[in-house]
């Protein structure tokens, strides 16, 4: 019912989801990632305790991303109804597709990222979002997680068409990196690509300066943009 990519960027630690589905406001449901800890993309029968539990498991134990979610998934009586997909920060990787999921459904791990989905047209959905994304590592991580999810959709995607999807990325800090979702349209995948796009330099949507520490920005960033708009008129 659903396909989706979970990476990470080897380079500066990024952790991120991308989400595509034929059903509304995906994104409120599927991403689950905290910085310096893990990502997951919990789908089919989504039980998002599965996302909270395993980070809860992995701060209180300091096990790897697999270790935890194997724990809890291990205590899950829906376990077969369940697709999650996981890579911690550490680059450990983690796909599980229960036997109940609808098909064509099943998972594809690749070096830094895996991808997952059911109710799909067939597996060339998966392979598609691992080949792109492993194959621009020089991207944004919203960026390459998104362009994944177009590779994936043009190869097949959901078997029911699309409704909704989302990217969502942390960096260092609990504020996201980039959090940007389409609810309900008819071409939500194209949506959420120009949304990626556009947002390129925009500093306060892909906020790299608020997501890498506390202390940033810091005042005179405010001081400077309250100054742009008394120049225009606007304050």
């Amino acid at each position: 019912m659903t396909f989706s990519i979970t990476g990470r960027d080897a380079q500066n630690g990024m952790l991120g989801v991308a989400v595509a589905t034929k059903y509304w406001a995906v994104g409120a449901r599927v991403p689950y990632v905290q910085p310096r800890l893990a990502a997951l993309a919990v789908q089919a029968y989504a039980q998002p305790y599965l996302g909270y539990d395993t980070f809860k498991v992995m701060d209180e134990t300091g096990c790897s991303g697999p270790e935890a979610l194997k724990q809890v998934l291990a205590g899950d009586p829906g376990r077969e109804w369940r697709q999650v997909g996981l890579i911690d920060y550490e680059g450990n990787i983690m796909g599980h597709t229960g036997r109940e999921t609808v098909a064509w459904s099943g998972h594809l791990v690749g070096e830094q990222c895996v991808a997952a989905g059911n109710m799909l047209v067939g597996e060339d959905t998966v392979r598609a979002m691992v080949e792109t994304f492993e194959g621009n590592p020089a991207l944004d991580l919203p960026d390459r997680l998104a362009l994944a999810l177009q590779h994936g959709h043009a190869a097949g995607g959901d078997r029911r068409g699309q409704q909704s999807a989302a990217v969502y990325v942390v960096f260092l800090e609990d504020a996201p990196y980039v959090d940007l979702r389409v609810d309900d349209h008819p071409d939500a995948i194209a949506e959420l690509t120009r949304l990626v796009e556009v947002t390129q330099e925009d500093r306060l949507v892909r906020s790299l300066h608020f997501a890498s520490s506390r202390e940033s920005p810091p005042v005179s960033e405010y001081v400077a943009h309250k100054e742009d708009l008394e120049e225009a008129g606007l304050a």
